[in-house]
């Protein structure tokens, strides 16, 4: 081989993820109409161009909290995190669970209220696509908080779940902190979550 070895790969998903975190306050505060791309640049420490390179055009960006890709590797990274809890503390397994969805709803709701700015049609779409998007992954972390449930169950619990993320989406006035406390009820009050009920409500809210 000849010449210096490069540099490696550089992770653009996790780089689009690091920008989105600037830029999601700022479609929160201001609305995605209002945002310029210079805005969303200066917010990232990025010039016009680096954003660019990021983020082709303002569409892109402001509709990133729906990315499927970013989706399953959030999924991804908390399963390989969390994963060895499963058998071991199913409570910290619980409750890794209710911050990391707690958390998603803060990294979706941006990008919900840009849908519904560019329109009716897109909300809709964009709205069915969040809630559905990585719907496998989804159901695989839940077993993490529920070790002892079936598929089935998993399933029925997960639409209980994605109920609780859509109203913290569509109310902006919920907090993070109210959701996770939904969650930690919703998986809680399973049968088969009951072993871990009286673990799940001794931690405080």
């Amino acid at each position: 081989m000849f010449g210096k070895p490069g540099r490696p790969p550089e992770d653009r998903v996790q780089r689009r993820r690091e920008i989105w975190d600037a830029v999601g306050p700022l479609i929160e505060k201001y609305g995605a109409r209002s945002l310029t791309m210079r805005q969303a640049a200066a917010a990232s420490f990025l010039s016009l161009g680096g954003l660019y390179h990021y983020f082709p055009s303002k569409r892109a960006l402001v509709l990133f909290g729906m990315d499927q890709e970013a989706h399953e590797r959030i999924c991804l990274e908390f399963k390989a995190r969390y994963g060895h809890l499963k058998e071991s503390d199913p409570r910290a397994a619980g409750e890794a669970f209710i911050y990391f969805f707690g958390g998603q709803v803060s990294f979706i709701r941006p990008a919900l209220q840009a849908a519904l700015e560019l329109g009716a049609e897109e909300f809709m779409s964009r709205l069915e696509a969040g809630i559905n998007v990585g719907l496998e992954n989804f159901v695989q972390t839940l077993s993490l908080a529920l070790p002892d449930a079936d598929d089935r169950d998993l399933r029925a619990v997960a639409r209980s779940v994605r109920r609780v993320v859509l109203g913290g989406l569509l109310d902006r006035s919920i907090t993070q902190s109210e959701i996770e406390g939904e969650l930690r009820a919703v998986i809680s009050g399973v049968p088969v979550g009951r072993r871990l009920s009286p673990q799940l409500a001794s931690v405080p809210t």
